[in-house]
């Protein structure tokens, strides 16, 4: 019997990333099996691959196949394979580019060198002092390393290593090697568990999502107001899936809420979690695959790409804070990790479980239809309010004198509230000390030379940064275009408003975070767990502090600028201005003190700032569908961005209007297709970009295009990527 193989190949060349055939050797035939991942040779070298089919023959192919050359120990399970292809066909890439995303990375066992007590007859001279205390420590402790070994008995590692030498050539002590698990860091949390006395809703919404699951398994939306508690139902779902001997999984749109919701989950199923996401190292990264792969772990808990981990008798999927943009990848292929989860809990009869106390449009509109199960939690836990909300109309504060960054009320909350010993969040989702540097005199305003965007000053460093590509200068005392010493920095930024809040409250412990100052591994992590355990008074923060965080003595929350995402070019712009003031403001009030929201804005008229500070949620969803229904927006319609980028503007826009002419002779009746138009940031990295919008109500339509897409580019000076479901058109 002849066995073939279909390898997805993993090469540079975007046309050669298919599936080709491949001859079984003899010796793979009784162990290859779909989803191996195998080495091949292609084009005179040799890459790897994932096995995608097998096929038996009877007789020896007419045409000569060449051979798979090895096959490693890393092998994907057949639902995997699966639903790598129905993302590849959705989203009109290459099969490969789905499957890399489910391997472990290249990374190994990590083993130490681990020396154990053989024989305690034989005598040891009582003038080898550094043996006899080697050898009493391991009789004590047991099988020990050198290192530890070294630390504890506080002898240099050079003597210990000559001790465990001689030990060894005595016959006293053998040494093996072990593997050993690379573990992440799990910051330790409070066990409350014991006294948590759950609600009337948290108790009516575990038993219909229990019902669900042993049922339908219907898709389910949680809508539960901030501190509803509903990380508490999550754990008694898991625990209801985890008795029928199912596994699940669970998705947290930030890194940054990974190790609070891991510890949390950590006391509840101990030994049983595992942990993915980008910061691990790559050994950790291994590790914990093979923990899951293995089914040593039932519960696993990361960011966006833990939808692609090796779970297997997969019972549950629950996305956290579904309405987060965060779950959509922002670089090829532009996977949604909620889509991704809706395919593979179909396909694995698991039940998708998502929650959020602003679900997204989209979501909020199926729930309403009836596509998906409603489960609401309108009430905190423990009888708690949620926080008073007040708009600060920043206009107003400029007419009565006030030109700081921080409203009179706003000062005068944050003195009262460190006054009762309460802590403070201070919200800006924007890094750096100020947004742009101009000239006074002349309008020059500083740019990056390599994007179409203004420098921002970081006042640490004395310098100015582009965010998107990371070209740095020192900050200019005079200005470059006409030498005037009239340079001045506008906006405002984290670090400035850590500056301003010392300049106020000199005696005030402040943190702040942001990707300035938690590119550290293990920092952000740090610098909650201190917040939280008071260290600090005042927790300056971008988005990261936005959201999923329980601080019980906060009291205060002070929304800087409600603006910044308010007038983006972008349909979804309302819908994250009302959904980040909810969640912000839900830091407030957690514990016994009730909580008060400043929300600082220079358009208090906004529908969405009204309807978030009012808890107007169902007049928000209401307003917003009839304008997405009147603009033929989702959920009325799909949408796929096509990106073009390149060095030369002309060649980028030539080769955007022929695509644009090709589409709009196969499709102009059955999508809508708007551009080719320069993207609002225009240039970045020396690129420049323009982009093509494409709406219909048919998916179909869509697919299509995206697969026509991957064999119509022929200018290899044009890139050309495109975006399913896009959540940002910038």
């Amino acid at each position: 019997m002849i066995i073939t193989a279909s390898v997805a190949v993993d090469v540079k060349h975007p046309r050669a990333k298919k599936e080709y055939s491949y001859l079984v050797p003899e010796h793979l035939t009784s162990s290859i099996n779909v989803g191996d991942l195998v080495c091949v040779p292609f084009n005179n070298v040799r890459v790897s691959g994932v096995v995608t089919q097998l096929t038996e023959l009877n007789q020896v192919p007419k045409f000569k196949l060449k051979e798979i050359i090895s096959k490693e120990t890393v092998s994907l399970p057949n639902s995997l394979v699966h639903l790598s292809r129905e993302l590849a066909k959705y989203y009109g890439t290459a099969l490969i580019d789905f499957l890399k995303l489910m391997l472990p990375p290249k990374a190994s066992t990590k083993n130490l060198t681990v020396y154990f007590i053989s024989s305690v007859d034989k005598a040891i001279s009582n003038k080898a002092f550094i043996q006899k205390q080697v050898c009493e420590f391991i009789v004590k402790n047991g099988p020990s390393t050198a290192q530890n070994i070294s630390e504890q008995l506080e002898i240099s590692i050079s003597s210990v290593r000559s001790a465990l030498t001689a030990l060894i050539e005595k016959g006293i002590v053998k040494k093996e090697y072990r593997a050993v698990r690379r573990k992440p860091i799990v910051l330790s949390a409070e066990d409350s568990s014991k006294d948590i006395k759950l609600t009337e809703q948290q108790i009516s919404a575990i038993e219909t999502i229990n019902n669900i699951f042993s049922s339908s398994k219907k898709t389910t939306l949680i809508y539960g107001v901030t501190g509803s508690g509903k990380t508490e139902v999550y754990i008694r779902a898991i625990q209801n899936v985890l008795s029928q001997g199912k596994r699940a999984l669970v998705l947290v749109p930030e890194i940054s809420l990974t190790p609070q919701m891991l510890s949390i989950f950590h006391q509840r199923f101990p030994g049983k979690t595992a942990v993915i996401h980008s910061r691990l190292s790559p050994g950790e990264r291994f590790d914990e695959w093979q923990r899951i792969y293995s089914g040593s772990a039932s519960v696993v808990i990361g960011a966006r790409s833990a939808v692609f981990a090796p779970i297997q008798d997969l019972g549950m999927i629950i996305i956290d804070e579904e309405h987060e943009a965060s779950y959509k990848n922002g670089e090829h292929p532009y996977y949604d990790a909620r889509l991704v989860a809706q395919f593979r809990a179909k396909h694995e009869n698991a039940m998708l479980l998502l929650g959020s106390a602003t679900p997204s449009v989209e979501s909020f509109y199926k729930a309403a239809k009836g596509e998906y199960a409603l489960v609401k939690l309108t009430k905190r836990v423990s009888g708690r309010p949620l926080p008073k909300m007040e708009i600060i109309d920043m206009k107003a504060e400029l007419k009565s004198g006030n030109c700081h960054i921080f409203s009179r009320k706003l000062l005068a909350g944050i003195k009262a509230t460190l006054e009762a010993d309460k802590q403070v969040i201070l919200f800006l989702n924007r890094r750096g000390h100020s947004t742009f540097i101009i000239c006074r005199d002349c309008g020059f305003v500083l740019k990056c030379r390599h994007c179409d965007i203004s420098l921002t000053y970081h006042f640490n460093e004395k310098s100015a940064k582009c965010h998107y590509c990371g070209y740095t200068v020192k900050a200019p005392d005079l200005c470059p275009k006409c030498n005037s010493e009239n340079i001045r920095y506008f906006g405002a930024g984290t670090e400035k408003i850590e500056q301003e809040i010392r300049r106020f409250f000199p005696d005030c412990r402040t943190l702040r975070i942001d990707s300035d100052s938690t590119s550290k591994k293990g920092s952000m992590e740090k610098m909650l767990f201190d917040f939280k355990k008071g260290a600090a008074q005042i927790l300056i923060g971008t988005q990261a502090v936005a959201k999923g965080l329980d601080f019980p003595n906060v009291a205060l929350v002070g929304i800087i600028s409600a603006d910044t995402a308010l007038n983006m070019p972008d349909f979804r712009c309302g819908e994250r201005t009302f959904q980040l003031i909810t969640q912000v403001a839900g830091r407030a009030g957690r514990g016994d003190t009730p909580g008060r929201v400043y929300v600082q804005t220079y358009a208090p008229e906004s529908f969405a700032i009204k309807a978030a500070c009012n808890l107007n949620i169902s007049g928000f969803y209401q307003d917003e569908l009839k304008m997405r229904y009147k603009a033929v927006y989702p959920p009325f319609c799909h949408i796929l961005n096509i990106r073009f980028k390149g060095r030369h503007e002309e060649e980028v826009k030539r080769e955007a209007e022929n695509i644009r002419a090709i589409l709009y002779q196969k499709y102009d009746k059955e999508a809508e297709i708007y551009g080719p138009v320069p993207a609002p940031k225009s240039k970045i990295k020396e690129n420049y970009r323009y982009n093509i919008l494409l709406k219909s109500i048919k998916i179909q339509v869509l697919t299509e295009i995206c697969n026509e897409l991957q064999t119509i580019n022929d200018n290899s000076r044009v890139d050309i990527a495109w975006d399913m479901d896009p959540q940002d058109l910038l």
